[in-house]
Protein backbone atom coordinates (compact mmCIF):
# COMPACT_ATOMS: atom_id res chain seq x y z
CA UNK A 1 0.00 0.00 0.00
CA UNK A 2 1.37 3.41 -0.93
CA UNK A 3 2.51 5.66 1.92
CA UNK A 4 0.09 8.45 0.98
CA UNK A 5 -2.86 6.04 1.16
CA UNK A 6 -1.76 4.81 4.59
CA UNK A 7 -1.54 8.40 5.87
CA UNK A 8 -4.99 9.21 4.47
CA UNK A 9 -6.55 6.19 6.16
CA UNK A 10 -4.88 7.06 9.47
CA UNK A 11 -6.24 10.61 9.36
CA UNK A 12 -9.69 9.36 8.36
CA UNK A 13 -9.86 6.77 11.15
CA UNK A 14 -8.54 9.02 13.91
CA UNK A 15 -10.81 11.85 12.78
CA UNK A 16 -13.86 9.62 12.96
CA UNK A 17 -12.90 8.20 16.35
CA UNK A 18 -12.59 11.72 17.76
CA UNK A 19 -16.31 12.22 17.25
CA UNK A 20 -18.18 15.21 15.82
CA UNK A 21 -16.94 18.77 16.32
CA UNK A 22 -20.39 19.79 17.51
CA UNK A 23 -23.46 18.04 18.89
CA UNK A 24 -26.98 19.42 18.63
CA UNK A 25 -28.50 19.23 22.11
CA UNK A 26 -31.85 20.87 21.44
CA UNK A 27 -33.25 22.27 18.20
CA UNK A 28 -36.74 22.96 19.66
CA UNK A 29 -38.27 21.10 16.74
CA UNK A 30 -40.93 19.18 18.62
CA UNK A 31 -43.92 20.39 20.66
CA UNK A 32 -43.30 23.54 22.70
CA UNK A 33 -45.86 23.98 25.48
CA UNK A 34 -46.38 23.58 29.23
CA UNK A 35 -45.87 19.82 28.90
CA UNK A 36 -42.44 20.05 27.25
CA UNK A 37 -40.95 23.18 28.84
CA UNK A 38 -40.52 23.86 32.56
CA UNK A 39 -41.29 27.56 33.02
CA UNK A 40 -42.76 29.99 35.51
CA UNK A 41 -42.48 33.42 37.09
CA UNK A 42 -42.71 35.21 40.42
CA UNK A 43 -46.06 36.73 41.42
CA UNK A 44 -46.81 39.78 39.29
CA UNK A 45 -44.51 38.76 36.45
CA UNK A 46 -45.67 36.57 33.56
CA UNK A 47 -44.00 34.32 30.99
CA UNK A 48 -45.40 32.33 28.04
CA UNK A 49 -43.53 29.93 25.75
CA UNK A 50 -44.45 28.81 22.24
CA UNK A 51 -43.01 27.61 18.95
CA UNK A 52 -42.08 30.40 16.52
CA UNK A 53 -42.53 29.41 12.90
CA UNK A 54 -41.62 32.83 11.51
CA UNK A 55 -38.21 33.21 13.17
CA UNK A 56 -35.69 30.36 13.18
CA UNK A 57 -32.13 29.56 12.14
CA UNK A 58 -32.63 25.93 11.09
CA UNK A 59 -35.53 23.52 10.91
CA UNK A 60 -39.17 24.52 11.14
CA UNK A 61 -39.30 26.56 14.35
CA UNK A 62 -37.54 28.11 17.32
CA UNK A 63 -38.40 28.72 20.98
CA UNK A 64 -40.32 31.97 21.61
CA UNK A 65 -40.34 33.47 25.11
CA UNK A 66 -42.87 36.27 25.70
CA UNK A 67 -42.96 37.88 29.10
CA UNK A 68 -43.64 40.82 31.37
CA UNK A 69 -40.98 41.06 34.08
CA UNK A 70 -41.27 43.34 37.10
CA UNK A 71 -38.05 44.83 38.57
CA UNK A 72 -38.62 42.76 41.72
CA UNK A 73 -39.56 39.61 39.83
CA UNK A 74 -37.87 36.62 38.28
CA UNK A 75 -38.70 33.85 35.82
CA UNK A 76 -37.24 30.77 34.22
CA UNK A 77 -37.65 28.71 31.04
CA UNK A 78 -35.95 25.31 31.25
CA UNK A 79 -35.38 22.22 29.13
CA UNK A 80 -33.70 19.02 30.21
CA UNK A 81 -33.88 16.22 32.74
CA UNK A 82 -34.76 16.05 36.43
CA UNK A 83 -37.12 19.04 36.17
CA UNK A 84 -40.66 19.33 37.54
CA UNK A 85 -42.04 18.99 34.00
CA UNK A 86 -41.04 15.48 32.93
CA UNK A 87 -41.71 16.21 29.25
CA UNK A 88 -38.98 18.87 29.27
CA UNK A 89 -36.50 15.99 29.06
CA UNK A 90 -36.67 15.93 25.27
CA UNK A 91 -33.17 16.77 24.03
CA UNK A 92 -31.99 15.49 20.68
CA UNK A 93 -29.43 13.32 22.53
CA UNK A 94 -29.50 11.93 26.07
CA UNK A 95 -26.99 13.50 28.51
CA UNK A 96 -25.50 10.10 29.41
CA UNK A 97 -24.74 9.40 25.74
CA UNK A 98 -22.48 12.45 25.38
CA UNK A 99 -18.72 12.37 25.96
CA UNK A 100 -18.84 15.69 27.79
CA UNK A 101 -15.14 16.02 28.52
CA UNK A 102 -14.41 16.21 24.81
CA UNK A 103 -16.36 19.47 24.54
CA UNK A 104 -15.39 22.99 25.62
CA UNK A 105 -18.78 24.70 25.83
CA UNK A 106 -22.14 25.50 24.28
CA UNK A 107 -23.32 27.67 21.45
CA UNK A 108 -26.84 29.10 21.44
CA UNK A 109 -28.62 30.92 18.64
CA UNK A 110 -30.41 33.98 20.00
CA UNK A 111 -32.48 36.65 18.27
CA UNK A 112 -31.30 39.91 19.82
CA UNK A 113 -33.15 43.19 20.24
CA UNK A 114 -30.21 45.40 21.30
CA UNK A 115 -31.83 46.35 24.61
CA UNK A 116 -28.46 46.51 26.34
CA UNK A 117 -29.67 44.04 28.96
CA UNK A 118 -28.69 40.48 29.75
CA UNK A 119 -30.33 37.08 29.86
CA UNK A 120 -28.96 34.58 32.34
CA UNK A 121 -28.22 31.11 31.02
CA UNK A 122 -28.10 28.51 33.79
CA UNK A 123 -26.97 24.92 33.45
CA UNK A 124 -27.51 22.25 36.11
CA UNK A 125 -24.74 19.71 36.58
CA UNK A 126 -25.05 16.07 37.63
CA UNK A 127 -25.00 17.07 41.31
CA UNK A 128 -27.82 19.57 40.89
CA UNK A 129 -25.54 22.62 41.23
CA UNK A 130 -26.54 25.60 39.06
CA UNK A 131 -23.92 27.41 36.98
CA UNK A 132 -24.53 30.77 35.29
CA UNK A 133 -23.42 32.55 32.12
CA UNK A 134 -24.80 35.86 30.84
CA UNK A 135 -26.04 36.37 27.28
CA UNK A 136 -25.69 40.03 26.34
CA UNK A 137 -28.47 41.55 24.26
CA UNK A 138 -26.25 44.01 22.40
CA UNK A 139 -27.11 43.03 18.80
CA UNK A 140 -30.03 42.89 16.37
CA UNK A 141 -31.26 39.68 14.74
CA UNK A 142 -29.84 36.18 14.97
CA UNK A 143 -26.44 35.50 16.49
CA UNK A 144 -24.72 32.30 17.58
CA UNK A 145 -23.32 32.97 21.06
CA UNK A 146 -20.44 30.82 22.33
CA UNK A 147 -20.66 29.93 26.04
CA UNK A 148 -17.40 28.30 27.24
CA UNK A 149 -17.70 25.99 30.23
CA UNK A 150 -14.82 27.88 31.87
CA UNK A 151 -16.90 31.09 31.76
CA UNK A 152 -19.76 29.63 33.82
CA UNK A 153 -19.75 30.37 37.56
CA UNK A 154 -21.77 28.75 40.36
CA UNK A 155 -24.86 30.77 41.24
CA UNK A 156 -24.24 32.61 44.50
CA UNK A 157 -27.79 33.94 44.97
CA UNK A 158 -29.63 30.61 45.03
CA UNK A 159 -29.04 26.87 44.74
CA UNK A 160 -31.49 23.94 45.05
CA UNK A 161 -31.73 22.53 48.58
CA UNK A 162 -30.58 19.09 47.41
CA UNK A 163 -27.68 20.33 45.26
CA UNK A 164 -24.16 18.99 45.78
CA UNK A 165 -22.44 22.38 46.00
CA UNK A 166 -18.75 21.64 45.40
CA UNK A 167 -17.77 24.48 43.03
CA UNK A 168 -16.94 21.87 40.39
CA UNK A 169 -18.83 21.51 37.12
CA UNK A 170 -19.79 17.84 37.28
CA UNK A 171 -20.78 16.12 34.04
CA UNK A 172 -23.18 15.21 32.60
CA UNK A 173 -25.09 18.47 32.37
CA UNK A 174 -28.76 17.69 33.03
CA UNK A 175 -30.64 20.83 32.00
CA UNK A 176 -30.38 24.42 30.86
CA UNK A 177 -32.63 27.39 31.52
CA UNK A 178 -33.05 30.98 30.41
CA UNK A 179 -33.78 33.70 32.97
CA UNK A 180 -34.49 37.05 31.26
CA UNK A 181 -33.27 40.09 33.20
CA UNK A 182 -34.59 42.71 30.77
CA UNK A 183 -37.58 44.28 32.56
CA UNK A 184 -40.96 45.12 31.08
CA UNK A 185 -42.75 43.45 28.18
CA UNK A 186 -40.33 41.66 25.89
CA UNK A 187 -40.01 38.66 23.64
CA UNK A 188 -36.94 36.62 22.74
CA UNK A 189 -36.24 33.74 20.41
CA UNK A 190 -33.74 30.90 20.86
CA UNK A 191 -32.68 28.09 18.56
CA UNK A 192 -30.09 25.34 18.21
CA UNK A 193 -28.33 24.66 21.49
CA UNK A 194 -25.09 22.86 20.60
CA UNK A 195 -22.00 21.46 22.26
CA UNK A 196 -18.69 22.61 20.75
CA UNK A 197 -15.25 21.02 20.72
CA UNK A 198 -13.65 24.19 19.40
CA UNK A 199 -14.88 27.39 21.04
CA UNK A 200 -12.48 29.61 19.09
CA UNK A 201 -13.62 28.73 15.59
Amino acid sequence: MRKSVVIFLFVLITGCSAGPKEVLIDGFEREIDKYTVDFGAAEGSKVVVSAALDKKTEGAQSLRIEYNLLPSGYMWVARGYGLDVAGAGDWDVLPENIEWKKYKGFSISMFGKATGGVIALDIKDSGGELWRFFLEDDFQGWKSIVCPFLSFAPRSDWQPDDADINDKLDFPIKSFQFEPRVFGEQEYYFDEVKLLKDING
